[in-house]
């Protein structure tokens, strides 16, 4: 049933898509977050869903005489830093020190440029983008429930053969920040009281996975991204009762293989374990290596080749190569410094955008918008989790801005779902000014 349910549901996004583009894309957004090629890997075939939500998606747009938003100075210039660095890792991979590996980054990361560059303008409404968010959501849900039900049903994950969305615990779990940004901001800001229950059990479910899955980088991410929630969420009953449930139902979720695990993190050198330790020779080879080739890098995702030769612990002579783990070192070795900066600046700018509607907002009184909350809490979220393993072909963050960016170049909303000033239906009369009516 799950698989016919997701073939039939796949069919009404491709039809749907050469109407409605954005429907396309978030389709394209929900089958990546979803990955209905695992979750039904023993009765779906091996099919890329993506690749042709992507082709609906275009068709769409291009049928449409491609209509797109004109969206704000931020987010064209957020799109246009991640097409420099796309371009930054092209002109790099042809003095890569690992051809194959570097093809392999660029055949996922030319997608993720192109369904970003084009899904931020296709958006019509706040209800499109609204819309998004909770599919997004639900469709990470899902994965949540399995996991919790698979720990449930064996009292345990084995985190050593664990593999979720062909991504391992460390991996699946940053993946999981954005959207768990959308799912907090959803709960503490949307007007409909069935979506904030629903969005409060996800977002139970997503934390529990988060525990039981013990990445540690992931768990400090989460930490700020909730810390940030508070600090930035309206101020009224609904929202203080929901932090006071969450802090109780955190006690009694995280037992002591869960603190354990976090509170290591802290350790003093010496009681560190070996996990740990890699991590910080790790970045100290990344420093190095983007010290020697500040340019252009060794190649996309090649650095992790040359980690033997700069690593200083105990296991650098069993390496043949080594992942970095660290999301700016490995674009910084990958294509450059510059390459990172203009990465770094596309998540930066339409973060900045959200920020200061935030202080506008709280100067004014007025509840910060569903977006801009996620904006604000999701971003630094990411990099933070991102700093101990990295997520750079993870797609839900790209997703994140992208909906940021549709949503910045929208009119203006209060209490995150009500347009200020609507647009006027174009068969209703003229409305003519105050001034005019006196006038008269």
């Amino acid at each position: 049933m799950g698989a016919l349910a997701i073939l039939l549901i796949f069919a009404v996004f491709c039809i749907a898509a050469i109407a409605r583009p954005w429907v396309g894309a978030t389709g394209y957004f929900f089958f990546a977050v979803l990955c209905p090629q695992w979750n039904w890997r023993w009765s779906l075939p091996d099919y890329d869903f993506q690749k042709f939500l992507a082709a609906a998606t275009l068709v769409g747009f291009a049928l449409s005489g491609l209509r797109y938003a004109k969206l704000q100075r931020s987010g064209r210039w957020s799109l246009v830093f991640l097409v420099a660095t796309l371009l930054l890792n092209f002109i790099s991979s042809s003095q890569s020190i690992a051809p194959e590996t570097s093809g392999f980054f660029l055949d996922i990361f030319w997608k993720i440029t192109l369904m970003a560059s084009i899904a931020s303008g296709l958006y019509p409404s706040h209800g499109a983008v609204r819309a998004a968010a909770i599919l997004l959501v639900i469709a990470q849900g899902w994965n949540a429930f399995n996991i919790n039900q698979l720990y449930f049903s064996q009292s345990f994950i084995n985190l050593n053969s664990f593999r979720w969305n062909y991504l391992d615990n460390n991996t699946y779990s940053i993946s999981t920040v954005p959207i768990f940004a959308l799912t907090i901001a959803l709960l503490l800001t949307d007007r409909d009281r069935r979506i904030r229950y629903l969005m409060g059990l996800i977002a139970v479910l997503q934390l529990h996975q988060i525990m039981i899955l013990e990445s540690r980088g992931t768990m400090l991410g989460v930490l700020l991204l909730l810390g940030l929630a508070i600090w930035v969420m309206p101020r009224n009953r609904w929202n203080w009762s929901v932090v006071g449930g969450g802090i109780a139902l955190s006690v009694v979720l995280a037992g002591p293989p869960v603190v354990k695990e976090f509170v290591s993190i802290f350790a003093d050198d010496g009681q560190r374990d070996s996990s740990a330790d890699s991590r910080f020779e790790l970045w100290s080879a990344g420093w190095r290596i983007t010290a020697d080739y500040p340019v252009l890098g060794v190649g996309p995702w090649a650095g992790q080749v040359l980690v033997p030769e700069y690593y200083e612990g105990e296991m650098a002579v069993a390496m043949e190569r080594k992942a970095l783990h660290n999301l700016f070192f490995e674009m910084s070795t990958g294509a450059g410094v510059l390459a990172l900066i203009v990465y770094l600046a596309f998540f930066g700018l339409p973060f900045w955008i959200a920020w200061k509607e935030f202080r506008s907002t709280r100067r004014s009184r007025q509840p910060i918008g569903t977006l801009p909350m996620a904006m604000v809490c999701g971003v630094p979220a990411f990099w933070l989790s991102s700093m101990f393993s990295s997520g750079i072909l993870i797609e839900s963050p790209y997703v994140l801005v992208v909906l940021g960016i549709a949503e910045a170049a929208l009119p203006r909303v209060a209490a995150g779902s009500v347009l200020v000033n609507p647009p006027v239906p174009l068969n209703s009369p003229p409305v003519l000014p105050v001034e005019s009516l006196a006038v008269a």
